[in-house]
């Protein structure tokens, strides 16, 4: 008889503990209202993320999903990661604030920026504050997804590649860069100048003989 009522005590027990557990993370879901906790998720997206050269508009997306099953409020997101000595807004702005976001909701705050030199950027995730409840104060932090490093390059001179591509053509491939076209320049120019020169003074020699013959003519 001691055996099980042993026994059925160890049963309340684990029954009892169950429900305590049960307990708290009910109230670990829930406000002090019964109000659900919000799920939240922050993306960060970058287009394009590839092919970067100066002055070329690169778009940031950043999206805020509520997964439920709460609503969240006084969202407050800063992407503090476009400084001015490396970026030039084009437009709207890197911060933003949204009052609150319902369950299975999101919201999409898009703006555009510039490199204005070259450069290796880490691209920082961004950072989201937010209250889980209507009343609440204490303040929850999330960050959102890391990206990959980005490369910005100079512009690409797109005229002077064609131009080339069409010189190495005409030259059956035998000047192949720009410095050879300057060498090919400068030696055309020295060659122009010869000729000219030769020309200048064969119809300098031609005018004296002229006026030699106009001299004779009138004595």
């Amino acid at each position: 008889g001691e055996v099980r009522a042993q026994a059925g005590m160890r049963s309340i027990a684990v029954v009892l503990h169950a429900l305590l557990l049960l307990l708290v993370l009910t109230a670990a879901q829930e406000g002090e209202d019964g109000e659900e906790r919000a799920s939240l998720l922050l993306y960060k997206k970058v287009t394009p993320s590839t092919d970067l050269t100066i002055g070329k508009s690169i778009n940031v997306t950043i999206t805020v999903y509520n997964k439920g099953p709460g609503s969240a409020y006084s969202l407050m997101v800063t992407d503090d990661n476009w400084k001015s000595d490396k970026f030039r807004f084009v437009s709207g702005g890197n911060n933003f604030t949204v009052d609150f976001l319902n369950a299975d909701d999101k919201y999409e705050h898009e703006f555009t920026i510039k490199p204005i030199r070259k450069m290796w950027h880490r691209v920082r995730p961004a950072r989201m504050v937010f209250v889980e409840f209507t009343d609440g104060e204490q303040t929850i932090t999330h960050l959102s997804n890391s990206l990959p490093e980005m490369r910005v390059i100079a512009k690409k001179d797109t005229l002077g590649e064609n131009l080339l591509i069409a010189g190495r053509i005409a030259t059956f491939n035998i000047i192949k860069t720009k410095q050879g076209w300057m060498v090919a320049a400068f030696i055309g120019i020295c060659l122009v100048a010869v000729q000219l020169h030769f020309v200048g003074s064969k119809v300098l020699h031609k005018r004296r003989h002229l006026r030699a013959l106009e001299d004779v003519k009138n004595m």
